[in-house]
């Protein structure tokens, strides 16, 4: 999709595999110039980033997928993904074409204050996160915050968020729990960007390490997560992944480039 306003251009191209779409902005200035464009205007923008283990959860999950279908764009968060892209379409993506959710600060314009809504994981870690994020971007307010154990009603906790006046909402409460929780509520938030994020709030806390990045560059992070969180949960997940590999060595995806 191009969009050409003014000084407002950006281009992000449109893929679909096996029906799920996805978007790879053409460069990191483009995905910055959305993120603007969407917080100097007045509506609602559902979004979401996707990687191969979102992937094969829609392969599995009929509302996975039409959620996913229902989104305005499915930012690309996964080499899996992009090398499918590349075998498939003959493009020549990177692993700095993916545009990771626990990223998503780096987006933001740095020009203005941005006020953000965090929804999710431990007490300890939601408070630690709103720290550190204003800490590393001080133009970020976190405006309000509610862990993911809050024994609240849907209508309080959304008049919690409305309250706060925030204009992006994260919600970290893990696949598909929280796709379901914003697809049944979105329509009552006042906020212009609404997103869920899985358990980026841990990784924005400092309780879970991200790669370092010249394991990032090559395709290796899954191996550092893995090293992180050496469990049956873990390497389960792991081993799901092998069979998209190999899916992807023998071209056994559906992918078109939408214009």
């Amino acid at each position: 999709m191009n969009e050409l306003t003014g000084n407002n251009y950006f281009s992000i191209n449109n893929y679909s595999i096996n029906k799920m779409p996805c978007a790879v902005p053409s460069s990191f200035s483009d995905i910055q110039q959305y993120f603007l464009n969407v917080l100097e205007g007045n509506e609602k923008h559902l979004i979401s980033f996707v990687n191969p283990e979102i992937f094969l959860q829609a392969e599995k999950n009929p509302f996975m997928m039409w959620y996913l279908q229902q989104t305005e764009f499915n930012f690309v968060d996964g080499n899996g993904l992009l090398l499918a892209i590349n075998k498939l379409c003959g493009t020549s993506y990177k692993a700095d074409s993916r545009y990771p959710g626990t990223d998503f600060f780096s987006y933001l314009p740095t020009n203005r204050e941005v006020r953000v809504f965090l929804y999710g994981a431990s007490e300890e870690n939601n408070l630690k996160a709103s720290e550190k994020i204003h800490t590393d971007y001080p133009n970020v307010v976190i405006c309000g915050r509610l862990n993911g154990y809050e024994q609240k009603s849907d209508d309080e906790i959304i008049s919690i968020v409305n309250e706060s006046n925030p204009e992006i909402l994260i919600v970290c409460l893990g696949a598909p729990r929280q796709e379901c929780w914003i697809l049944k509520n979105k329509e009552k938030l006042n906020v212009k960007i609404l997103f869920g994020n899985g358990g980026s709030i841990d990784f924005w806390s400092g309780s879970v390490k991200r790669a370092p990045d010249f394991m990032i560059q090559h395709r290796l992070e899954w191996l550092y997560r893995l090293g992180q969180d050496f469990t049956f949960k873990r390497i389960k997940r792991q081993l799901g992944l092998f069979p998209f590999a190999l899916r992807i060595l023998f071209k056994k995806f559906e992918v078109v480039q939408e214009i």
